[in-house]
C-alpha cells in the first residue's frame, strides 16, 4: 500500500530540508573556514624592543643599545633632545610580504659618550620584508647623517625577540 503525501506536505518536507541544509552548511565556514581565513588574512608583524612585535608599531628600537630609535620618542629617554618632540612614524604600505613607512630616525652622536649625548632627528624611510614566521625578518633605514646618504641594513632571526643584528655580505650578524 502506497501513501501519498499531499502537494502541502511536500512543499514543508522540501521548506525543512533546505532550511536544515543551510543552517549546516552556514555554520561550518564560521567555525573552520573563517579560521582559516582569518589566519590567511593576519599580517606580519614587526619587532620594537618595546614589548611584543606589532603590525604598524609607532615607535621601534633598532640598535640593541639605545642609540637609535625610529619613530616616537619614548617619553622615558632618559637623554636631552635636540629638536622637536616626539616624532613619527607613517606606515605607507604594510601587506603580507612588506612595509614601508617614513618617519622621523633619533640617533645619539655618542660625543664625547653615549651616555653624556643627546638624541638628534633626522627624516628617514624604511622598508621590511622577509617574513618568515609571521615575523619581518630584515628592516633597512634609509636617511641622511652628517651629509652622507645612509643605508642602513637590519635583521632579526627567531626567536624574533632578541633584538636587531646587522646585515653583513647578505647574512644576519
Amino acid at each position: 500500500m502506497r501513501r501519498m503525501f499531499s502537494r502541502r506536505h511536500r512543499l514543508a518536507l522540501t521548506v525543512c530540508a533546505a532550511l536544515a541544509a543551510a543552517s549546516v552548511s552556514a555554520a561550518a565556514p564560521a567555525g573552520a573556514g573563517a579560521s582559516a581565513h582569518a589566519s590567511r588574512a593576519r599580517l606580519p608583524v614587526l619587532a620594537t624592543d618595546f614589548g611584543a612585535p606589532r603590525v604598524r608599531p609607532a615607535t621601534i628600537g633598532y640598535t640593541g643599545d639605545g642609540s637609535g630609535i625610529i619613530g616616537r620618542l619614548p617619553s622615558n629617554a632618559y637623554h636631552h633632545v635636540v629638536g622637536q618632540r616626539p616624532g613619527f612614524l607613517h606606515w605607507t604600505t604594510w601587506t603580507r610580504t612588506h612595509a614601508a613607512a617614513v618617519g622621523t630616525v633619533w640617533l645619539l652622536s655618542c660625543t664625547p659618550s653615549c651616555a653624556a649625548s643627546p638624541f638628534y632627528r633626522y627624516p628617514v624611510t624604511i622598508t621590511a620584508g622577509r617574513v618568515r614566521d609571521g615575523h619581518f625578518t630584515r628592516l633597512t633605514l634609509y636617511y641622511t647623517y652628517q651629509g652622507q646618504q645612509v643605508v642602513d641594513r637590519r635583521c632579526i632571526r627567531a626567536p624574533y625577540n632578541e633584538g636587531y643584528g646587522i646585515v653583513f655580505n647578505g647574512r644576519c650578524e
